[in-house]
């Protein structure tokens, strides 16, 4: 159950997206260790409630209202790690609701600087998706979308 809904927000999360960075090749050397990845979706949940009052939609509000206070609660108990390693591994260990699981996968840089995360048995990325350098910041993009840059999803590096 717990897979379900990480997968699930991830994948919502990851379909709201906007182009506001400049795009750096990720070097390997900048990319081992470990990073913590980062699920914003305030100024959405924010535009979300603008466009539902608007409407003026009581029926709107209250399942915005009950929706929103769902996604808040499990983001703020989800923690995403990933640790880079030199031989093309990472290991993907998630902390959700005081439940901590680690799994392996692996991860490649393509000739045009571009990291990609294989997927494994509970996480999912997109075949599309690739991550690019932005001041030291690994920032989503989703190649299906034009190479659209993900705002809302990016991992900062720890150590």
């Amino acid at each position: 159950m717990k897979k379900l809904i990480v997968t699930t927000f991830l994948t919502a999360f990851l379909v709201m997206n906007s182009n506001l960075f400049a795009q750096e090749r990720v070097k390997e050397k900048e990319l081992l260790g470990t990073w913590k990845m980062v699920i914003d979706i305030e100024e959405e949940m924010e535009e979300a409630e603008r466009e539902i009052e608007e409407e003026e939609s009581f029926l709107g509000e209250i399942v915005f209202d009950a929706v929103s206070g769902v996604v808040e609660g499990v983001l703020k108990r989800l923690d995403i790690y990933m640790t880079f390693r030199e031989n093309g591994s990472v290991k993907i260990t998630v902390n959700a609701f005081d439940e901590k699981e680690t799994e392996y996968s692996d991860w490649e840089i393509d000739s045009k600087g571009r990291l990609y995360i294989s997927d494994n048995e509970h996480f999912d990325s997109d075949d599309d998706d690739y991550w690019l350098m932005e001041d030291g910041i690994l920032i989503l993009f989703d190649e299906d979308d034009d190479g659209e840059v993900s705002d809302n999803v990016y991992m900062v590096k720890i150590d």
